[in-house]
């Protein structure tokens, strides 16, 4: 019976004359189509979920579930890179089962205080997270995710559904959108309570302050300027938390600006 520390190479071995049932592959297909169809007509209700109970910054959650229409609108672009990855994802998962090994429980709820998620399945028994990832993130899980290299709240997200389906081990299959390699990521769950962490998350998003910024800004380079740090910068709500924020239209991506003491030498709106 094939195991989980195999399951990279297994995938790979697809690609070698691997058969596959044509029934199931019809049938993934419909599966596949149905997501599109999900994903590019769904209209998102936030709401508190596993998947971001665990969020590092508690002042955009407030600010994404109590006032949503704050934040900035996803582009056409950035809709399209999302749904490329939960394709991504999903062939993965596919191709795992087509490497033999055992995948169930594929998006069943887990459920803590009330608060639910959708985990992407157990594989040979085990919890598994499928992440697509960026070459730049996927070191990261290649690496062994660690607690400060976490911007999104991955760990925190597994932990929860560890709680929640009682198993005290999980795992990253973290794929490479752009290189197509693979590796699996394992983690023994902290045992953090977190029922009680739900009750600590409802109490902050029932204030009617948002509270404290979760990052604070940092310097950019030697100018006694400031900016947002890497987390802040992608967050939807930065414009909102940050008032007069600038930003600087460098050539490899904007800057976005907190304090300006010395002027750049771009374009800065």
């Amino acid at each position: 019976m094939p195991k989980l520390d195999t399951l990279v190479d297994d995938i790979y071995a697809v690609f070698d004359g691997k058969e596959i049932d044509p029934k199931a592959a019809e049938s993934f297909g419909v599966s596949l189509g149905k997501m599109i169809v999900s994903r590019i007509t769904e209209r998102k209700v936030n709401t508190l979920r596993l998947s971001n109970l665990s969020k590092p910054c508690r002042r955009q959650l407030w600010y994404s579930i109590n006032t949503p229409e704050l934040g900035e609108k996803l582009s056409g672009a950035t809709r399209i890179k999302f749904l490329i990855g939960d394709i991504y994802e999903a062939v993965i998962i596919f191709l795992a089962e087509v490497a033999g090994h055992s995948v169930t429980r594929q998006q069943e709820e887990v459920t803590i205080n009330g608060v639910a998620g959708h985990i992407d399945g157990l594989i040979d028994g085990e919890l598994v997270d499928v992440k697509s990832a960026s070459p730049y993130s996927f070191a990261k899980f290649k690496n062994g995710l660690k607690p400060e290299d976490d911007s999104f709240g991955y760990l925190g997200q597994l932990g929860g559904y560890g709680y929640g389906l009682g198993h005290k081990r999980g795992h990253f299959l973290a794929a490479n959108k752009v290189l197509g390699t693979l590796h699996v990521d394992s983690h023994d769950l902290p045992e953090d309570d977190y029922a009680k962490r739900v009750d600590e998350v409802r109490a902050v998003l029932a204030s009617n302050e948002p509270p404290p910024r979760g990052f604070d800004d940092e310097p950019e380079g030697k100018s006694g300027n400031r900016k947002l740090c890497v987390n802040c910068s992608y967050c939807d709500y930065k414009t909102t938390c940050w008032t007069g924020l600038k930003v600087a239209a460098y050539s490899n991506g904007p800057v976005f600006l907190t304090k300006i003491l010395r002027q750049p030498k771009v374009a800065v709106s």
